[in-house]
This record gives structure tokens, C-alpha cells and sequence, in this order.
């Protein structure tokens, strides 16, 4: 009773065990089924997988170049020295300069014709054969990996290049020779562009020293100039002295001759040759009078009382004086600073001078510097922009196809494939049977 009423109470367990008896019975009968599509679709996933083009994957990596490596790419500037911050920057940059060449199209295109890859990645060439869409699909198998970093991290990260293909002994040879390429090839640009600012440099110095040595030669002209002005100056001034006084004493004699003419002619008319005796008379009085006495009468004595010949001979004295300057007090002195004047050492050693150089104060640190560039060598083996960490060898495991995976996807896919077929059988023989039940 109590299990029946359990039935009763449970028809919905009842329909399960019925409908889970059914599914068994239906996956019995219809095994064999099953085991063939399952077993077909087993052969047929192996046969494609074997099928497929087997795909490996090369790679080659590279380290940043080291302190030492990039030292003779610094350019030697006259008393600078590089900080720690400034090397760092120096290799982050030279690095950089490498990852964006391992992306150049240009490069990958110059190994892609030099090593003929046209002919062997395609093998049906013609006329109508387009290049660039070859070369552009074996550059998308190209990929450069490197680590995730913080963005601000200090380590300079780990670059790897890697390419896909079927050989692997040619892709390994591909990535090899495209990183020998790119390392020459930056080392080059990055070789050039140090002498090209070397040269900038250089043409700058050269520039400034040939300036300077102009200024230098501008300036010296400038001071002759100045020099020979004042000289100039001073010198006519002194002229102008000396003429002075040569006029003056000039007219202090034609007004002596006169004076001396009106008193010839006076001694003349009162017959009076020779000195009078009254001048003798008043010199010897003068120098027998004491000492306390005081002549108060200084009229100096007329001069025709001289008498007519002496007079006459001063006069022709002074008419024939050729020239004065003998009796001109001071005169050659002044000549002598003329004369000093016509003459400037200074002016004569600047002119004798032919060069300035000794004279530009930062003229020889310039030729310094200069001296020190035009010495400045880069060797090619001595620089390094990258370290190769590893270079590519060919791959002896697949990248793809992953048989295995695609033999398990193609035993499970068959084997469901196996139970629908069953169920569909098996809905196709109830079809049948009921419709002749129905006949």
C-alpha cells in the first residue's frame, strides 16, 4: 500500500526512470552508430590536423646597451661631464632608436629582397604578382614582445622579436639577419648623428673664432685710429704754439728795427757816432752808489745815445736774421714734443702686429674645444646600441597546429555527433512505424 501510494503520490520520478530508461535503450540500440560517426569524425580530425600546415614560431631577444657601450658616442665637450640622470637618458634614447628600427618596413623590405623570399613564400609567380601584398603578409608574422612594466619603472625592459612561419631553419635565419641589419644600421644613425652635431659644433667654433679674430682686428684698427688722432691733435696744437711765438718774435723784431732806425737817425742828426760818454758817466755812478740809496728816476737811458754806428749795425743784424728761432724762449722744447708726437710706439706696434690672438681672452679655450672635437673618432666596433641576449635558432616545437587538441575537439565533437545521429534514427524509425500503424 505504502508503496504504491509512493507511485501515485510521485508520477513525475516515474517519468523520469521511464524517459532516462528510454535514452538508455535508445543509445544501445543504436551503438554501432554512435561508434561510427564517433570513430569517422576521430579520422577526420586526425587526417586534417595532419593536413594543416605545421606553423613555428623563431624569436630572438635583446638586452639595452650598457654604460660602456654607448661611452663613445658622448661628445667631449671642454669641461662638461655627464650625470647619472643624463646617461640613463643617453641609453633609454639609443634603445629606443633601436626598437623603432626592429619596426621599420624598410629594413624588413631590404632583407625581404635580399634573401629572395618572394620566390619562396609564393610559389605560383607571374607578371600580375603582387609584391607589396606578399611582403605585406610576411610582415604581419612579425611581432615584438617585451614585458609589462610599470609606466614609470626604472628598468629599461627586455625587447624580443619573433616571427612565424613554416621552415623554421629559414625563419630563424630571416630573424637573425634582420637584427644584424638593424644593429648596423642604428649604430650607423646613431654614429651620424653624434658627428653631425660634432660638425655643427666644429662650424659653430669656427664661426666664433673667426669673429672674435675680426672684433680683435676691428678693435686694433679702431685704437690706431684713435691714437693717431690724438697724436694729430696734440701734435697741431704744439705747431700752432710754435708758430705763435714765431710770429711774435717775428713782430718783436721789425718793432726793434724800427725803435733802432728813429734812433740812428737821431744819433745821425746830432752827430753822434760812437757811444756817448754820458752812458759810460752813468754806469760807473750806478756802481759806486750805496746801498741805501734809491734811484728814483728809472727812465732807462735813450738809445741814440749809442750812437749812430752801433745802432746801425744792430739794424742790419735783425734785418738780415733769417729766422728767430734761436731767440725764442722755450721754442725747441716745443719742437721736440712735435717731434714725439710724429712718432707713437703704441701705433707702430699695433701695425707691426700680425695677429690678435694673444689678445682675445676666450680665444684659446675655443681652440681648445675645437681641437678637442676635430680629434673626436667614433669606431663603429665600439658602440653598441643593443646586446643581443639571444639570437634565433631554428624551433623544433610547433607554435600550431596543436593536433592533439584538435584530435580530442574531433573525438568529442563525433562522439555527440554520434548521439544526435542515434536520436535522429531513431525519431525517423518511430516516425515510420506509426504512420504504418495508422495505415
Amino acid at each position: 500500500m505504502v508503496a504504491n501510494n509512493l507511485t501515485t503520490n510521485n508520477p513525475s520520478s516515474s517519468t523520469n526512470e521511464i524517459e532516462l530508461r528510454t535514452l538508455i535503450k535508445v543509445l544501445l540500440k543504436f551503438k554501432k552508430t554512435i561508434l561510427y560517426v564517433s570513430v569517422l569524425c576521430l579520422i577526420a580530425s586526425f587526417v586534417y590536423a595532419l593536413l594543416l600546415t605545421p606553423v613555428y614560431k623563431a624569436r630572438t631577444s635583446f638586452l639595452p646597451p650598457t654604460l660602456g657601450d654607448v661611452a663613445p658616442l658622448k661628445i667631449p665637450t671642454f669641461g662638461e661631464q655627464l650625470s647619472p640622470e643624463k646617461n640613463e637618458d643617453l641609453i633609454k634614447k639609443i634603445y629606443l632608436n633601436f626598437e623603432t628600427n626592429l619596426n621599420s618596413l624598410k629594413l624588413r623590405r631590404e632583407i625581404f629582397d635580399k634573401m629572395k623570399l618572394l620566390s619562396i613564400l609564393k610559389k605560383d609567380i607571374s607578371d600580375d604578382t603582387n609584391i607589396d601584398v606578399v611582403f605585406s603578409s610576411f610582415n604581419e608574422k612579425f611581432l615584438i614582445e617585451r614585458p609589462s612594466s610599470k609606466k614609470d619603472a626604472l628598468t629599461i625592459p627586455i625587447l624580443t622579436l619573433t616571427l612565424k612561419g613554416s621552415d623554421p631553419k629559414l625563419i630563424a635565419d630571416i630573424l637573425n639577419q634582420l637584427s644584424a641589419k638593424v644593429l648596423d644600421t642604428t649604430e650607423q644613425e646613431v654614429i651620424r648623428d653624434v658627428m653631425e652635431q660634432v660638425t655643427f659644433r666644429k662650424d659653430q667654433l669656427n664661426r666664433e673664432i673667426n669673429e672674435l679674430r675680426a672684433k680683435a682686428e676691428r678693435q686694433k684698427q679702431d685704437t690706431i685710429i684713435k691714437l693717431q688722432e690724438t697724436d694729430k691733435i696734440e701734435r697741431e696744437k704744439l705747431e700752432d704754439q710754435i708758430n705763435t711765438l714765431r710770429e711774435s718774435a717775428k713782430t718783436k723784431r721789425y718793432d726793434q728795427i724800427t725803435t733802432l732806425t728813429e734812433a740812428a737817425k737821431i744819433a745821425e742828426s746830432i752827430g753822434l757816432i760812437e757811444k756817448s760818454a754820458l752812458l759810460e758817466n752813468n754806469a760807473l755812478v750806478n756802481n759806486e752808489r750805496n746801498a741805501f740809496y734809491t734811484e728814483v728816476n728809472t727812465q732807462p737811458q735813450p738809445l741814440y745815445l749809442r750812437g749812430s754806428k752801433a745802432l746801425r749795425s744792430e739794424i742790419k743784424e735783425l734785418t738780415e736774421r733769417t729766422s728767430d728761432d734761436p731767440f725764442i724762449p722755450g721754442l725747441r722744447d716745443l719742437q721736440d714734443k712735435v717731434e714725439l708726437f710724429k712718432t707713437n710706439r703704441q701705433v707702430e706696434a699695433l701695425k707691426a702686429r700680425t695677429s690678435n690672438d694673444a689678445f682675445i681672452e676666450t680665444l684659446r679655450d675655443k681652440e681648445s674645444e675645437l681641437a678637442v672635437l676635430e680629434a673626436f673618432k667614433i669606431a663603429p666596433n665600439q658602440v653598441s646600441v643593443a646586446t643581443l641576449d639571444q639570437a634565433a635558432f631554428p624551433p623544433e616545437k610547433r607554435e600550431s597546429p596543436k593536433r592533439a587538441k584538435i584530435v580530442a575537439l574531433g573525438a568529442f565533437g563525433g562522439l555527440v555527433l554520434g548521439i544526435l545521429a542515434a536520436f535522429m534514427v531513431n525519431f525517423w524509425q518511430s516516425m515510420r512505424l506509426e504512420d504504418k500503424g495508422q495505415a
